[in-house]
């Protein structure tokens, strides 16, 4: 399965995904689940991977990147649903694969915007009002994100905030899982994945947030151990 999720920060655009792709015999941790479009656009998918992989590759030529993100999801639509009839046109659209995207980009006049698209509503382009999405198993990580996310935030912390989402998940439901990926862009800055090295240091801080969230609830150790949660990530 896939948790993905987009942020929008105050510097940028922060996309994170988990890389697990499970099935009822075997799972593999090594799936590529965000893609980039153009150096100021980007997609996060959860569902068959190797679908939405060429179902990109046969609409991104016909992708006009000129006039803003929201022109760009309604051609998504009107792409996506043609394209899907020509696939799976032996089929109704319920028994069809399913694909889930979130797009994120940018206006002509910077603004950046987030929009969801779903396979099974003809893709039908649905706005973020909150500035941040989630796709695939996404409860735990709205759960945080409502309670944690403030537009303020930078595309560093988003990282670290997307990845903790994601990390949190994957310990209570193991279709989510692997190694993390992140990418950002934003209207200056080109769309960029961040190296192995720079995530697994991302991910090492998130187990300090767990085990910093934890020793609230046991503020005193009778052993002679940490008596607050501070102490407790210095062991």
């Amino acid at each position: 399965m896939t948790l993905t999720i987009c942020i929008i920060a105050k510097d940028g655009v922060l996309f994170a995904s988990d890389s697990r792709a499970s099935s009822f015999l075997t799972s593999n941790d090594t799936v590529k689940k965000i893609f980039k479009l153009d150096d100021h656009n980007a997609v996060g998918i959860a569902g068959d991977g190797p679908l939405a992989m060429h179902f990109f590759d046969t609409i991104s030529r016909q992708l006009n990147f000129r006039n803003g993100i929201s022109v760009l999801a309604e051609q998504m639509r009107s792409l996506g649903k043609a394209r899907f009839d020509e696939f799976f046109s032996h089929q109704a659209p319920k028994d069809r694969p399913s694909l889930s995207i979130i797009l994120a980009g940018y206006m002509p006049d910077g603004k950046p915007e987030i929009y969801t698209l779903n396979s099974n509503d003809n893709f039908v382009p649905r706005k973020s009002p909150i500035g941040f999405e989630c796709i695939g198993i996404p409860i735990i990580a709205n759960y945080l994100l409502n309670r944690l996310y403030e537009p303020d935030i930078t595309t560093q912390h988003a990282a670290e905030l997307a990845t903790f989402c994601i990390k949190e998940t994957s310990s209570q439901d193991n279709r989510v899982g692997g190694p993390t990926q992140i990418a950002s862009f934003s209207d200056t800055k080109q769309y960029a994945e961040l190296s192995r090295d720079e995530v697994e240091k991302i991910e090492q801080k998130c187990d300090q947030f767990r085990l910093l969230q934890k020793g609230n609830f046991y503020p005193e150790d009778s052993a002679g151990g940490a008596t607050n949660p501070q102490d407790a990530t210095r062991s």
